[in-house]
């Protein structure tokens, strides 16, 4: 749990209303994201920095539970501050964002320098390279969305500047239910993920694109966690 002088606040103006509560910035992005996942590796504790539900966060004053009862009836406190957090707007500083901007920035131009390539010459590019072509096309980075959906369309924009090119893999990978927990955070970081869904005997099935250029990294990753039990093949065209 992040401490509470770290933490950031989520404002939720309902039933005429504001409710705030404490939350640790990265665990609510991860939260938010795996709300449709059967398998989930943050829990609700894990995204609060306190479990205590403001209406004036500032001035340490709690909403009171007259309050909480008149606009959320009898839902639990669970359920509040569930609801609170997903449907609440975090309040990020300037500084932080830009920070994650720049951050965002080096992990797109590290990615595209290590799966792309130049098709002329089969050979890759260096980060400054990338970097140089990127400074052209003034790309505006989300700090906020994910880099590798990013990188897709500032390969768009660089096509125009240089010949580049980024092979497509798409992997059909049949985890068995044991192992699933292994095939969340570093996995995702390495594809982009098309389609996912758990059959009638527990296993996980993973429609998984990625770059011709990672495709033994992403084969050992999935032999090594799933200890050689996982299956996978390549789908043809």
């Amino acid at each position: 749990m992040v401490s509470v002088d770290k933490a950031f606040e989520v404002r939720y103006k309902f039933a005429g209303e504001q409710f705030e509560v404490l939350v640790d910035f990265d665990k609510l992005q991860e939260f938010k994201k795996e709300q449709d996942r059967e398998e989930k590796t943050v829990e609700l504790q894990d995204v609060l920095a306190d479990d205590k539900i403001f209406k004036d966060q500032k001035k340490g004053e709690l909403a009171k539970e007259e309050l909480l009862k008149k606009a959320f009836g009898d839902k639990s406190e669970e359920e509040i501050l569930k609801e609170i957090i997903l449907k609440g707007e975090c309040q990020i500083p300037t500084a932080y964002l830009n920070d994650l901007r720049s951050k965002k920035r080096t992990q797109i131009i590290n990615y595209i320098a290590e799966e792309a390539f130049n098709p002329q010459t089969k050979t890759r590019y260096t980060p400054s390279m990338i970097e140089s072509g990127f400074d052209k096309i003034k790309f505006n980075i989300d700090p906020l969305k994910d880099y590798l959906y990013q990188a897709q369309e500032v390969i768009k924009l660089l096509k125009v500047q240089i010949p580049i090119s980024m092979n497509r893999i798409l992997l059909l990978i049949k985890v068995p239910g044991m192992h699933c927990g292994n095939f969340y955070g570093e996995f995702r970081k390495m594809g982009q993920v098309k389609k996912e869904y758990f059959d009638d005997h527990g296993d996980m099935h993973i429609h998984f694109e990625i770059s011709e250029a990672s495709l033994d990294r992403v084969e050992q990753f999935i032999k090594e966690k799933s200890n050689s039990e996982a299956e996978y093949h390549r789908k043809q065209d």
